[in-house]
């Protein structure tokens, strides 16, 4: 990884971009699990570097903000969900919000120090309730697994809502990276069951698992660390051939769905993927609120204590869930 430093500066990240770049692959040298072929070292060796870069270059999160671990019933058994609950109750919302974090399928997880400080603030500064799943991962649980747990919490989501004070109907969805595949998934199989949700929120997604063609893929790729994508779709499809969708690109038809918040990074492979995903919401009718932030990479926005454009990033997605609790909630009469 000691490439990538120099590479960002030549391709115009921004200062403290190049920074959290030069300490990655510093911390990443002393993580040989880093590359082992046993998924679950690999995953210890890269949260360890994650949150290492966390503590760092994340802001923390407002420790007020109560969270509760619940084991949630799935298909095949369970999954853990982190409910992020923002202080007080005098003036409690009706919207909550299930979070869906990235990895690439294979890594990742709601215990990592980013996502908890991340959610935290996100919490906080919009008064939604946030759900974060803690999805299977391949290559032990291939696609379906990790959708159908996502879908899971969902349903256990919207039949619970009224014992959190929600609203069963003021539920959204959102992810990034392959978390962003996965939300997108989510709200065109919920569209398509008849539960309408009340938003989505996609970051740097990973809404394609064919992007090589894609001029940011070709230009940005080796500022990334996605590897070869061909062995990245092997492990996340296994071997059984699927005609489901795997990707929100596949989806035919996008009219009905939700409200959506699509951001992008400049430098990013996923950047083009992402914009015309976002353009097709719209052609479809569907209300779409777009950025590309300036100078950053996959993965780069979490940085809010350096970065003042992570910072901007952070709080266009509460400003976003903050517009939806600000929604009135419809009354029957």
């Amino acid at each position: 990884m000691d490439h990538l430093p120099p590479l960002a500066r030549a391709a115009g990240c921004e200062p403290a971009v190049v920074d959290w770049l030069v300490d990655l692959a510093e911390i990443a040298q002393a993580l040989p699990g880093l590359q082992s072929a046993d998924p679950a070292r690999r995953r210890h060796a890269a949260q360890e570097l994650s949150d290492a870069l966390a503590r760092w270059f994340t802001l923390p999160g407002p420790a007020h903000c109560q969270v509760t671990a619940h084991r949630v019933p799935t298909r095949t058994g369970a999954v853990t969900v982190l409910h992020y609950r923002p202080p007080g109750d005098a003036d409690r919302t009706p919207l909550a919000h299930l979070s869906l974090h990235g990895g690439g399928f294979v890594l990742g997880s709601v215990h990592e120090v980013v996502n908890d400080r991340l959610l935290r603030h996100r919490c906080v500064a919009s008064g939604a309730d946030l759900f974060a799943v803690e999805y299977r991962l391949a290559p032990e649980h291939p696609f379906p697994a990790g959708l159908e747990d996502c879908l899971d919490a969902l349903t256990w989501l919207v039949a619970t809502a009224p014992d959190f004070g929600i609203a069963p109907d003021r539920i959204g969805v959102g992810g990034i990276s392959a978390g962003g595949n996965l939300a997108g998934l989510v709200a065109a199989h919920a569209r398509d069951r008849g539960l309408h949700l009340d938003h989505q929120v996609l970051e740097v997604p990973g809404v394609s698992l064919h992007i090589t063609q894609d001029a940011s893929y070709q230009q940005f790729s080796a500022l990334s660390d996605f590897g070869d994508l061909t062995a990245v779709r092997a492990q996340y499809l296994g071997p059984a051939p699927t005609t489901a969708w795997t990707a929100p690109a596949e989806i035919p038809d996008l009219t009905g769905l939700p409200p959506a918040l699509v951001l992008t990074a400049e430098l990013d492979p996923l950047r083009d993927s992402g914009e015309r995903y976002a353009a097709r919401l719209a052609a479809a009718g569907v209300p779409v609120a777009t950025w590309r932030a300036p100078g950053h990479l996959h993965g780069s926005t979490s940085i809010t204590r350096t970065s003042a454009r992570a910072r901007a990033w952070q709080d266009r997605v509460s400003d976003f869930l903050r517009g939806r609790v600000a929604r009135p909630t419809p009354t029957t009469s």
